[in-house]
């Protein structure tokens, strides 16, 4: 499958990331260092590309939204003219999301060590696995293979899962990547490069 160059950014610091909650698919604010953070992507993002010339696509959920409506003001693009796209919304945490890793590690011992022996494919409670992130990313990287370059706001889990799509990694590989609120990725050619 041919894929686009892709510009990929997680959104800004939220209340949740500060306390070290799981946010999954519920949300929590960005604090005021992540909205400095989602203004420092878009002056990092306008080095490289004029947002206006490609699609702009952000998941849904609101900090990922807040981000990307603060990323495209500050360059010059309408918030309308943004993508909110189901398919690229956080890994769904199930029990865990809302609750810190202490308290996992506590109320939910067995599904935390299971989770932590097999994490690409252990499913939490209500939650999904990243075999089934990979599904949805896939289906969505299918529907844009037609595209040159776009511009991606989404969240750490997924954008690992991404990357690793991307640049073919194993499943140990993908897994030991992070992503800070604050870091520009760009994929291309079946490889990254960190852009600052």
């Amino acid at each position: 499958m041919k894929l686009p160059t892709i510009y990929l950014l997680r959104h800004g610091q939220t209340l949740w990331n500060a306390q070290g909650r799981y946010q999954g698919q519920l949300d929590s604010a960005l604090t005021s260092k992540g909205e400095k953070q989602a203004k420092t992507n878009a002056l990092k993002l306008n080095q490289y590309i004029d947002i206006k010339e490609v699609k702009f696509f952000a998941s849904p959920l609101g900090r990922a939204k807040v981000t990307a409506e603060i990323i495209a003001r500050c360059n010059g693009l309408e918030s309308s003219k943004i993508i909110f796209e189901q398919e690229i919304q956080e890994f769904n945490y199930g029990i865990f999301e809302g609750k810190t890793k202490a308290y996992c590690q506590e109320v939910y011992a067995k599904e935390f060590s299971d989770r932590e022996a097999d994490k690409f494919n252990y499913v939490l409670e209500g939650g999904e696995s990243y075999v089934k992130v990979f599904e949805r990313l896939k289906r969505w990287l299918a529907s844009i293979q037609e595209e040159e370059v776009i511009v991606v706001v989404a969240h750490e889990m997924i954008n690992r899962a991404l990357r690793g799509i991307y640049c073919n990694m194993s499943s140990e590989e993908m897994l030991t990547l992070r992503q800070a609120n604050d870091v520009l990725i760009k994929l291309e050619n079946g490889s990254e490069v960190i852009l600052g």
